[in-house]
This record gives structure tokens, sequence and C-alpha cells, in this order.
């Protein structure tokens, strides 16, 4: 609620999306949440709302080197800020890079190796020198839910398992990583929008887990299935401090992980 004791009102931007139908199929008291294309943000009036958040991006971001003509994060917040409005932006744990510290810290020394984490920490940069204390900025773990289509970790299992009957892995199934179930992060995200604190804060589960031990419970799930491992090498470990976070808001749900998982591995069997 606002300090006027009404609802606060947020804009979603990018509501097709997969964070984006989550949070607007879940209700929230005090949170009035409306949805849109990025097709449609051209023509919306911002004076509408106390707040924007945006979920949409050219996927040119992820492959090439930082064009600000791309940047859909920074055009949103560009045009809430002219209206006077809070902004808060999706951006990613890739913005660290490997990790160096156990759990990564906001402040941890940043070397992105890939463009979308270059981008998205450029993005970040821009929106602070845009917005000031009037954005928040989310730098997610790794979100997901039933994905088949999508090239995500769980997007590309979940295909694997369901044409081959099985899962590959090209890095150690001892590999932890911090994943952090949908529904789990769209509550967090809701609670965020119900008090707009400034600032950067990582949102993930607050435990890392082993990819294989993802990959035994989707197969759990479905009935059937092998795991293969074609390289022993520990790359790409993480967890994400969220003690900035859970300072701010109350901690968020802890769906249990492995639940989830042999939940998602059942659909992809009925599917």
């Amino acid at each position: 609620m606002t300090a006027e004791g009404r609802s606060v009102r947020v804009l979603l931007v990018g509501a097709g999306s997969m964070l984006g139908t989550a949070l607007l199929s879940e209700k929230r008291a005090g949170i009035l949440l409306t949805g849109i294309s990025h097709r449609d943000f051209a023509s919306a009036d911002l004076g509408a709302y106390d707040a924007v958040i945006n979920m949409a991006y050219d996927p040119r971001i992820m492959r090439q080197a930082y064009d600000p003509a791309l940047d859909f994060d920074l055009r949103v917040a560009d045009a809430a800020a002219r209206a006077g409005r809070h902004f808060v932006m999706i951006s990613s744990r890739r913005v660290y890079g490997p990790a160096r510290q156990w759990p990564l810290p906001e402040d941890a020394p940043k070397a992105p190796a890939d463009f979308y984490g270059r981008n998205k920490l450029e993005t970040e940069g821009r929106v602070q020198d845009i917005g000031g204390s009037g954005c928040t900025i989310l730098r997610l773990a790794n979100v997901f839910d039933y994905e088949p289509s999508r090239h995500t970790f769980f997007g590309i299992a979940l295909t694997s398992l369901r044409r081959e009957g099985r899962i590959i892995l090209d890095s150690n199934p001892l590999v932890k990583k911090d994943f952090i179930p949908l529904p789990d992060c769209a509550g967090a995200i809701l609670t965020i929008l119900s008090q707009l604190p400034a600032g950067i804060f990582n949102l993930g589960y607050g435990t890392a887990t082993e990819i294989g031990q993802i990959a035994q419970w989707l197969i759990e799930g479905y009935g059937r299935g092998e795991l293969v491992a074609t390289s022993a090498e520990m790359r790409d470990e993480f967890l994400l401090d969220i003690t900035r976070l859970t300072a701010r808001i109350e901690a968020p749900a802890r769906t249990s992980i492995r639940e989830r998982c042999v939940e998602i591995g059942k659909r992809l069997r009925h599917a």
C-alpha cells in the first residue's frame, strides 16, 4: 500500500513473458497490476501508475555488443523517469560472470563472460544514471518452471528427456547453481513492488542445488530416462547472496525444489 493507504498501481511491460505471466496470475492485496505487450508501451499513460516494471527485451542483446537502440529497458526507464514514476528493472546474475565469491554479494567484482551479461551490466549503469533513487534493479538467479521450448537449463533438459529419453549434462553433475522456482520468484517480486525499495538487489533461492540432482528429480517425475554426463568439469557454479534483499522485505517463499522438479517431470510425461 502507498503512504496514502491506496493500492500500488504497477504497469508490467512484457506481459507475455514467462515471469510476466506468473506475476499477472498471482493476486496480491495492495497491488494493482496491469500487463501490456512491449508493442503497446508507446501509447501507455505512465501517469496512471506508481511504478513500471519491464520484462521485455530485444533478443539481439543476447548475442551482440551493446547498442542503446536495442535497449528496451533503457527506453522504459527513461519514460518512467520523465513521468516521475519508479522503475523496476529485471537484470541477471550473469553480470557477475564466473563466481569468485560464495555466495555472491551485490558488490562482488563484475566480469561478465557473455554479451547478455555485459549488456545487462551496461544497462544497469545507464538506468541508475536516469532513475537515481527512483529505480530498483533485481539480479535474478536461474528462474525455472515447465519450459520445454526455452533455451535454458530446464528447457534443454526437458526437451532432451522427451525426445531422447535422457538428460545430457556437459559439466560435472555435482556443480551447484542457484535455482529459484518461478512461483517463488514471482511472489518475491510482488512483495518488492508493494514496497519499491531503491537500489540493486540479488533475488535467488538462498541455497544452491546440484544440477545432477535436478536432472534426477525431473527423471523421477517423468517416470523413465537416464542421466548422462559428458564432462567432469566444475563449471559455472554460483549462489547469490540475498541478505540485502531480505533485510528490506520479507524473506521469499521457499517451495521445495525437489517437489517442483518432480511436478515438472510429471507434466512432461502427460503433455
